[in-house]
């Protein structure tokens, strides 16, 4: 019998949610299915077409089957260059971040340290959280979608990225919190977020979704022991297990359709993996266990028929 406390989801392109997906979502006694619009420093864009989309009555008639169903709809993207528009530059440089070279640039984020920009992404953040049909009370508004975006101005080099983004999102919470009360906000550890913020704590409703994304971009160096094992420990700690959230790539075929040239190309998932995956995060405290499904699409299934989702239709967590 599953931990009640224990939830699984699956995340996907808006343009996949069909009655297929909702009846995988089904068998599979998924607890959400949210939609993730594509990353990368372009997410900006694809986060407005989602917001058109949105608006479809076709495409909310799908997700009201869903959430009818008793599945919880969630959204998951990077959302700063959106929150922040990259077009308040050309009046307010200072709102963005500082290179290495001293310059002000809109290519990512922010400069944290700026009150006013703080002030204008939590007053968009309330606007997008109200823009997300039928979302479940979670968000997930992530930074961009890149290493090394920090601002290298005076003032943000006094504290570390993991700060930044903690004191945004806690900033970011508050202000949800006036007007959705039981709101939520997770403090994404991916990239240079995978560290302890110092000086500063997570505020009620700031919560940990932990994406080990390096584990597939370089497998060859990667490893749950030593010293990073402590580190994610430690993050754990820090943060708590509640609403703790484990976001993985074990169903991602996205990352072989860019390396295909954007071509849906046959998955195979580890299943072994994905098996005892399950276990140590259930035995790090992770409530939650999520991962990409995306580019498994309607037109993946005619082509190479259903992916093998056994590994989680079978899970004993």
């Amino acid at each position: 019998m599953r931990n009640a406390k224990n939830k699984m989801e699956l995340i996907i392109h808006p343009h996949e949610l069909t009655d297929r997906w909702i009846a995988l979502a089904k068998e599979l006694k998924l607890d959400r299915v949210s939609i993730h619009p594509i990353g990368g420093m372009n997410a900006h864009e694809t986060l407005q077409e989602l917001l058109k989309t949105l608006k479809d009555e076709n495409f909310r008639a799908q997700i009201d089957k869903l959430t009818n169903s008793g599945i919880e709809i969630g959204y998951e993207f990077h959302a700063l260059s959106y929150l922040l528009p990259r077009e308040l530059f050309s009046e307010h440089p200072e709102y963005f971040r500082q290179d290495t070279t001293g310059k002000r640039t809109t290519h990512g984020n922010f400069c944290f340290s700026n009150p006013q920009a703080r002030k204008i992404i939590c007053i968009n953040a309330i606007k997008l959280a109200k823009e997300l049909y039928g979302s479940c009370n979670e968000y997930y508004f992530w930074l961009d979608d890149a290493m090394h975006l920090a601002c290298n101005c005076d003032e943000c080099k006094k504290h570390s990225f993991a700060h930044h983004q903690l004191n945004l999102m806690n900033e970011i919470v508050t202000e949800l919190q006036k007007e959705i009360p039981d709101a939520k906000i997770c403090y994404l550890a991916y990239y240079e977020g995978v560290a302890i913020p110092e000086d500063i704590s997570p505020k009620n409703g700031v919560f940990l979704e932990y994406a080990p994304f390096e584990r597939y971009i370089k497998p060859e160096t990667f490893a749950f022991e030593g010293e990073y094992l402590e580190l994610v420990k430690k993050i754990i700690n820090f943060f708590g297990t509640k609403n703790s959230k484990i976001l993985e790539y074990w169903y991602d075929n996205s990352i072989y359709y860019r390396r295909a040239g954007n071509k849906l190309v046959p998955f195979t998932p580890n299943n072994e993996q994905i098996k005892a995956d399950l276990e140590f995060y259930k035995d790090l405290g992770f409530e939650t266990f999520s991962s990409f499904a995306c580019n498994l699409c309607d037109e993946y299934a005619q082509l190479f028929g259903e992916p093998d989702f056994s590994a989680i239709k079978n899970r004993k967590i």
